[in-house]
């Protein structure tokens, strides 16, 4: 289900079934991923249609915002990853996993907010970044920056004494900032050579116990890669620009 071609210029648009949840996704987008994991929390069935966002269909253009992802439900299409996991808290109430107190439920957001910043300082080392290379030395002060960034989550989980930010379970917000992890786990193995300067530091204790609870759930188990298969997908992508190729390569690991 996850692994199907991503369907690119040229391709006719899937039916759907309009009480049933659609998910325009892009396998290893980080933004579709949080939807993706509040649809497995929460045990929705879904219909996964996977997007090449370097060769947008046509209709999909027409459609959406161009970007994923985007749930198709009851004939409308609801773009952004933060809005569509809200809204399938709210049609799909059980289990809840934003907090019922409208104050919590603000303060979990400002968490995800401030730890979503870090993708400035992740990008530059995973990803290829148009029109320049950066350097070697570039990213190992990116990673430092990023460590450094990183301690106001360490002190948020130690603040809160448990496992996730909702407790003894996972909630909304430990999903939204969870795919982040998934390639940040991935950098050492990714920088090869050099990838011991790419190694979380060990200081960081809660927040190395959040990312072992994290990858024990269910919603991860099932969705999320391997750091050895983050790595290589995204080196596969970075120098080929191939979604399928990559995951195909990659497969298996």
């Amino acid at each position: 289900m996850w692994e199907e071609p991503h369907l690119e210029q040229g391709s006719e648009k899937p039916t759907s079934d309009e009480d049933k949840i659609q998910l325009y996704n892009m396998r290893f987008c980080p933004f579709a991923e949080r939807t993706v994991l509040t649809l497995l929390a929460k045990k929705i069935p879904f219909d996964n249609v996977n997007i090449n966002l370097k060769k947008k269909p046509d209709w999909f253009l027409a459609s959406t915002m161009g970007k994923v992802p985007v749930i198709v439900h009851r004939g409308k299409n609801i773009p952004e990853s933060l809005i569509t996991c809200d809204y399938l808290d709210e049609v799909f109430p059980e289990p809840r996993l934003s907090p019922s107190d409208p104050l919590q439920k603000a303060l979990d957001r400002v968490v995800v907010e401030k730890q979503s910043a870090m993708m400035r300082h992740l990008y530059p080392i995973f990803a290829k970044v148009p029109n320049r290379e950066v350097t070697v030395d570039e990213k190992m002060q990116h990673f430092k920056d990023l460590v450094a960034h990183l301690e106001t989550f360490e002190e948020e989980l130690k603040m809160r004494g448990t496992p996730y930010l909702g407790g003894d379970s996972p909630v909304m917000a430990d999903y939204m900032i969870w795919p982040y992890f998934e390639r940040i786990e991935g950098l050492p193995i990714l920088m090869g050579d050099v990838g011991d300067n790419f190694v979380l530091p060990t200081h960081l204790e809660n927040l190395h116990i959040w990312i072992k609870a994290m990858r024990s759930t269910e919603p991860v188990k099932a969705y999320g890669f391997s750091p050895k298969r983050m790595a290589t997908l995204t080196k596969i992508y970075n120098e080929t620009d191939g979604y399928d190729n990559a995951l195909k390569e990659s497969s298996g690991m």
